[in-house]
């Protein structure tokens, strides 16, 4: 009888991240203390648990697969930011996910964000996003304290109708892969989704 062959999240256990993703606390801009906190999200490093502190819930950690995200951040190496915005194509592997990029964090962000300009930026404020220069209405937002997306909207006219992008800072690769970049970037857009209907 053949054996299973596991799922993504049976590899990225607590269990079996754990103990590098205690490595954390005080590299890599995350403050030294006893949980890591990173998009109103609160990850108990004594257990695992991971608490929504917007909807003051618990959190689960298979959505974007919080715990790979953390292991594979815990093996960057720290690089200053660049400042320089580029497309998520633009990185290694990114023509690869290019379309699974668009289809789960830009286009959502399109679709229930691109025509409510208001909504988005009190959601990105809520998520300590800082005002930036790029369309119509821009915020970067620090997914992991290295690691921004800058989110722009442009405005319908009578010629286009609202669009969105997302950037990734010019570090970017230092930090993460492609493949791990598509799954924070997601988890950063499902969150400011989910804060946008708070409100």
């Amino acid at each position: 009888m053949s054996v299973p062959q596991p799922t993504q999240f049976e590899l990225w256990t607590w269990e079996k991240t754990r103990d590098i993703i205690r490595t954390l606390p005080g590299r890599l801009g995350f403050p030294k203390m006893n949980a890591l906190r990173f998009l109103d999200l609160e990850v108990h490093l004594d257990d695992g648990r991971i608490i929504d502190t917007t909807l003051n819930q618990a959190f689960d950690p298979r959505i974007e697969y919080v715990f790979f995200l953390l292991h594979q951040y815990s093996k960057a190496t720290e690089v200053p930011l660049t400042g320089e915005l580029i497309s998520y194509r633009q990185i290694s592997g990114g023509r690869v996910y290019g379309a699974v990029f668009d289809g789960r964090v830009v286009n959502p962000i399109q679709k229930r964000l691109g025509s409510s300009p208001d909504l988005f930026e009190k959601a990105a404020k809520l998520l300590k996003g800082e005002p930036a220069t790029v369309g119509d209405i821009s915020f970067t937002i620090l997914a992991f304290p290295q690691v921004p997306y800058t989110y722009a909207l442009w405005k319908a006219d009578d010629e286009f109708p609202s669009r969105a992008r997302v950037f990734l800072d010019g570090s970017a690769p230092s930090y993460l892969d492609a493949e791990a970049h598509a799954h924070l970037a997601s988890l950063t857009t499902l969150r400011l989704l989910a804060i946008s209907q708070t409100l």
